[in-house]
């Protein structure tokens, strides 16, 4: 069985105050040390994350134009809320990505170039339609930015009369400006 404690011990506890000391009214009526100091520790935590997360967003918003027009609802976006396409759109996606690989490993590439031009044009018209969507392919979860961004890659080795198209479809900020030029 424990000791029984009055008032003025639980208090002192409380208060950080040593025993014997009496107790101001201003510490009896602050909370704890401990208290205070995880409470200051939190405010400033949730200040930092707001201040980097609205910088973030202002920044991306002023990078990119922060238009409310029509492009604005046609380009990928790395602020939008994600959609998930069904699995009957993102099927010939994934198809056309495997394709690309396929056709770029291929030594003789002259003759893979319509298909090439094929799964580009898939690949862009699923950007089109879901311009923020977020979806499984193989054992990752993709998104439309990153599928843009990876055929454009995959097109700078193996196809580059094709990079100019997929960058056409990447928002301003990705595009290549190299590729953009020619």
């Amino acid at each position: 069985m424990t000791p029984h404690r009055d008032e003025e011990e639980v208090e002192e506890d409380r208060s950080g105050a040593a025993p014997g000391r009496p107790v101001s009214a201003a510490e009896a009526a602050a909370p704890p040390l401990s208290h205070r100091a995880g409470l200051l520790l939190s405010v400033v935590a949730a200040t930092v994350v707001l201040a980097l997360a609205t910088s973030a967003v202002v920044a991306l918003r002023g990078g990119s134009g922060g238009g409310t027009g029509s492009t604005a609802t046609t380009e990928p976006s790395a602020t939008a809320s994600f959609v998930t396409p069904p699995s009957a759109q993102v099927r010939p996606v994934h198809e056309a990505l495997h394709d690309i690989d396929t056709r770029c490993r291929a030594k003789d590439k002259s003759a893979s170039q319509t298909s090439l031009t094929r799964d580009v044009d898939t690949i862009i018209e699923f950007s089109r339609r879901y311009p923020d969507a977020r979806f499984p392919i193989d054992d990752e979860t993709g998104t439309t930015l990153s599928l843009l961004l990876v055929t454009s890659q995959s097109m700078r080795t193996c196809a580059p009369a094709l990079v100019t198209r997929v960058d056409g479809a990447l928002p301003p900020d990705f595009r290549d400006p190299a590729a953009t030029a020619s």
